[in-house]
């Protein structure tokens, strides 16, 4: 595993198959997708294969590559590429600015487990003292469908208690972007 970050070819691979981890791709597909020379994308291929981060499979006397999201590997990588990104966006910082008293932000769904592709959208749950529904733009932000809910305190303390899965969703499996868990007690 070591040897994955000591190249930086081999992340430029990974990366393709994060971002589409469902999607399957022939060795010269990836090459010409990637702008690298085969023969290097095949080396980069094979160690990531190898470390099973990548699964190659044949189909009708073709090799076709896609990520492996049986792998908690791969998974962890996925999540921490997605806070990367979120990160580079200053989605945070966004929210901060357009949301008064904002307490917590936490991220959760497919995109905080690792499971998110393309057409995904993104969860968030934001606590926050003012809880007026109001456009902030995170479609310009984030370029992709969002679903932001925004609850005052009390109301957050009231879906614990009638929504169960919810809370406990967001407790366990939730990741905070800012300020606290927001556990009930």
């Amino acid at each position: 595993m070591i040897q994955l970050y000591q190249k930086i070819t081999q992340l430029i691979i990974l990366e393709l198959f994060i971002k589409n981890p469902y999607e399957r791709y022939y060795l010269r597909e990836a090459s010409r997708i990637l702008e690298i020379s085969p023969m290097t994308v095949k080396r980069a291929l094979d160690m990531l294969v190898k470390e099973r981060l990548i699964i190659r499979e044949e189909f009708k006397n073709q090799i076709l590559y896609k990520g492996n999201m049986e792998s908690s590997v791969f998974k962890h990588l996925k999540v921490t590429y997605n806070l990367a990104w979120l990160e580079e966006k200053n989605i945070v910082d966004h929210l901060k600015e357009n949301l008064a008293g904002l307490s917590s932000l936490v991220l959760y769904g497919s995109f905080a487990k690792g499971e998110n592709d393309e057409n995904s959208d993104i969860d968030f749950l934001a606590i926050s003292s003012s809880a007026k529904k109001r456009d902030i733009g995170l479609m310009d932000v984030l370029g992709r469908e969002t679903s932001l809910t925004v609850l005052k305190p009390a109301e957050w303390k009231e879906q614990a208690k009638k929504n169960k899965a919810f809370y406990i969703d967001i407790i366990t499996e939730g990741i905070v972007l800012f300020g606290t868990r927001p556990v009930v007690g």
